[in-house]
């Protein structure tokens, strides 16, 4: 009774008002700095400022006009997208796209630049002018041109006609891009309202990069607005169903909301920006937060019942769980810092944020909730007689059947593990936004009747200023691009050579004969020239060729494909280049926000891979010391292993694929898992040591002890990484199933294995 956790204990049950006066005003200060949080708009948050394909991604931009858009979807409810009437909304629709926020650019197949042979003269104009004075036959030619010039058939034209796209580029401000990007949607999404409502014929659906980023934003405001509060009624509900305590109930909410103010009032202070993944941190706190209450006031309801003073209880509480709760929060906190492995900030901050929760939460816990539960008049009443005698029952079942739950638990965890191979990263950006949300429902649409949300950019360079006219160079960008049109993941290819084909054919008087690149440099230069001079404000081509004339852009749309098959696609391609450029084009490779994300998440697994192996080593030494004897240090990381083994062997069973979350799992379970094994070793170990109880009676007084509270927290546990699986986001939903389904086995593994191991390793009569 005379450690420093006794010690420690005395001093906050015998001055409870400093203590409550001193935790408020920490909290108070740190919560202020909630108002300094930001939130992002921008899908680049999730990469690095020195990611290689961000910066080439930038760099393409910068070099040509950039690529955020919107896209508006259009779906005639008769199936055709060329009659008078559908063809004069879409003008209409073209024409009001123009007066959009930020609007630089609108391309529809109503203002496509065609080119015509007039003589000698090269007509170019509108395709579609004006629908209401077009014959059956007219409109039949405009459709037969759409359908089968290349730079609108599957990008701003379906190929059968029956659903159209307008493209609008836009060009946001980067002081203020959330500003800027609410700004946009709304008005976006007023136009489209107003559209349907004109013309009820006609169903819209908005995609583009400016909608993924503004589900990005809704993504995370829903979070914060909505799971928040559903789990706070749900820990609740089951915190009073385990504990049967009003006032236990009471005190560990004051300790969840106190943890997650401060917490997220320091990352305020320390400028963060507010993202998807981040918006789970409170939720991870709260979750985090029960199970030091629950060990704290089950074990002074434990000492009441004992027949001890309040005050007794209390100290005798603190005493025996501190060091307990220090070891597991530390190692929580540790695997939620592993995190800072990851090479996604937001993850990363995740991470830091989440484990100064958790380590807010532990002082809280050990301070304030004593304090509290002296002060209150009534008594905190933990205990419930049903549980304590179900787990005396077990104790007795397993004691004598111990020998063949290890061998069993075994025997499962080699089996899951076979499934854990089956496990490969492989996700698409888009899929990150459950099927009910609109982005998502638009895209998928898009992806199934017209176009694709995957680009890859590439910079072709010719090797200097007006040399993009140059027939070798052509020629070879031309070969690329068909070599593209052939592989199975790509659904459409823009090009400038498709351009300058149409031109050379348009300038021998249409002859489908000279539907091929121009023979000469100096011809090359005459044709697009002539081209510019008759194009519209708006509507150049600085979307497809630099300034000097020196480089041009080549677009590749895809499927709806996976990161997996962008990463082989993109080899294949720069392999293709290195074999048949042969010095007439080079280029710095391809660029793409799916190509992005794609890498990342590559990168990312890798990264995680050593963050697990340092904090494994890590956790593994801290085991060794805090129960003071190798055998049982290293044996207890067996159970706490296992868990993660089982969960993403089940995971290889049932799905088999793994995004970026999904991979984080295994390093942040681990720091969860470790709190049952700390607390069960420390009940155990004590009846050994100060006690001298044999290993079976010391597994008994550990079950009285650690048990009750050990399913407590976790049945809460669970059901709080339950209510983060209903999040609309992908990343937050997976991690929060996969994490529950973990801390489930978890619970199996401590109450089967552990102690299994400990009977197996610790002889009677020897000292440990």
């Amino acid at each position: 009774m005379n450690t420093y956790s006794y010690r420690f204990g005395k001093w906050v049950v015998n001055n409870p008002w400093i203590v409550i006066i001193l935790t408020i005003a920490f909290v108070a200060l740190s919560a202020l700095g909630a108002k300094q949080l930001t939130m992002s708009g921008d899908y680049r948050i999730f990469f690095k400022e020195d990611n290689a394909q961000l910066k080439a991604f930038d760099s393409l931009q910068k070099t040509y006009s950039k690529s955020d858009n919107v896209l508006f979807v259009l779906e005639p409810k008769d199936g055709h997208v060329f009659t008078p009437k559908t063809l004069a909304a879409i003008i209409e629709l073209t024409d009001k796209s123009w007066k959009l926020p930020f609007s630089s650019r609108v391309d529809s197949v109503t203002n496509y630049q065609h080119s015509t042979a007039d003589g000698d003269n090269l007509n170019v104009g509108d395709l579609v002018k004006d629908p209401s004075n077009l014959s059956p036959a007219a409109l039949s030619a405009i459709q037969n041109v759409a359908v089968h010039d290349p730079l609108l058939v599957k990008r701003l034209i379906s190929p059968t006609a029956h659903v159209t796209g307008i493209n609008v580029t836009v060009q946001l401000s980067d002081k203020d891009k959330v500003k800027s990007i609410r700004e946009l949607v709304l008005q976006v999404e007023e136009l489209k309202k107003q559209f349907e409502i004109a013309h009820p014929d006609i169903k819209v659906h908005l995609t583009g990069v400016v909608m993924m980023n503004s589900a990005f934003m809704e993504a995370t405001r829903g979070d914060m607005r909505q799971l928040v509060p559903i789990m706070m009624g749900v820990v609740m509900v089951v915190l009073f169903l385990m504990l049967r305590s009003y006032t236990a109930v009471a005190l560990i909410m004051v300790s969840i909301a106190l943890s997650i103010g401060a917490a997220m009032g320091l990352a305020g202070w320390a400028g963060v920006v507010l993202s998807a993944p981040l918006a789970t941190a409170p939720l991870t706190i709260m979750i985090m937060s029960i199970a030091d209450g629950v060990h704290v006031l089950s074990h002074y309801g434990h000492g009441i019942n004992e027949g001890k003073t309040r005050k007794e209880a209390m100290i005798e509480s603190i005493g025996s769980n501190f060091p307990a709760m220090l070891l597991t929060n530390g190692l929580s906190a540790i695997g939620y810092l592993a995190m800072n492995f990851s090479e996604v900030p937001p993850f990363a901050t995740l991470g830091s944020v989440v484990a100064v929760g958790i380590m807010i939460g532990f002082l809280i816990s050990v301070i304030l909730i004593p304090a509290l539960a002296i002060m209150l008049p009534a008594k905190v009443r933990t205990r419930d007689d049903e549980k304590i005698t179900l787990m005396v029952r077990y104790q007795e079942f397993f004691l004598i059947h111990r020998n063949k739950f290890l061998v069993v638990s075994l025997l499962i965890t080699v089996a899951m593990g076979f499934f854990l191979t089956r496990n490969e990263f492989n996700d698409s950006f888009h899929e990150y936004f459950d099927t009910t949300t609109e982005f998502r429902q638009a895209t998928d649409f898009t992806l199934a009747n017209l176009t694709g949300v995957y680009m890859l950019d590439y910079s072709l360079e010719a090797g200097g200023p007006e040399q993009v006219y140059k027939p070798e160079f052509l020629a070879k960008v031309d070969e690329f691009a068909n070599w593209y049109r052939q592989q199975p993941e790509v659904l459409h290819v823009n090009t400038f050579t498709d351009v300058m084909m149409r031109l050379n054919r348009n300038m021998h008087g249409d002859d489908p004969a000279f539907y091929r690149l121009p023979e000469s440099r100096e011809l090359g230069a005459q044709y697009l020239l002539l081209y510019e001079l008759s194009l519209p404000y708006g509507l150049d081509l600085t979307n497809q060729i630099n300034l000097d004339k020196s480089a041009t852009r080549m677009t590749v749309t895809l499927k709806g494909v996976k990161s997996a098959q962008i990463l082989d696609l993109e080899s294949r391609a720069a392999k293709w280049l290195a074999e048949n450029s042969k010095g007439a084009l080079t280029s710095p490779g391809a660029a793409g926000a799916g190509l992005m994300f794609a890498h990342i998440g590559q990168d990312n697994n890798q990264s995680m891979m050593l963050g697990n192996i340092y904090q494994l080593v890590l956790i593994s030494l801290l085991l060794i010391v805090a129960v003071r004897s190798f055998k049982i240090g290293i044996a207890s990381l067996i159970p706490n292993l296992t868990p993660a083994i089982l969960a993403y062997g089940a995971w290889g069973l049932a799905v088999g694929e793994i995004n970026m979350a999904v991979s984080m799992v295994g390093g942040i379970s681990l720091g969860i898992v470790v709190d049952d094994t700390v607390h069960f070793l420390n009940k155990y170990l004590h009846a050994r040591r100060q006690k001298n109880y044999e290993p079976e009676d010391a597994i008994r007084y550990a079950f009285d002890l650690a048990g009750v509270p050990m399913w407590i927290s976790t049945f809460t546990l669970i059901a709080g990484f339950m209510v983060l699986y209903s999040s609309h986001f992908a990343m937050n939903s997976d991690m929060g199933i996969l994490t529950a389904i973990t801390i489930g086995f978890a619970a199996l593994t401590e109450a089967f294995m552990l102690p299994a191991l400990l009977l197996l390793i610790d002889k009677p009569g020897r000292k440990i």
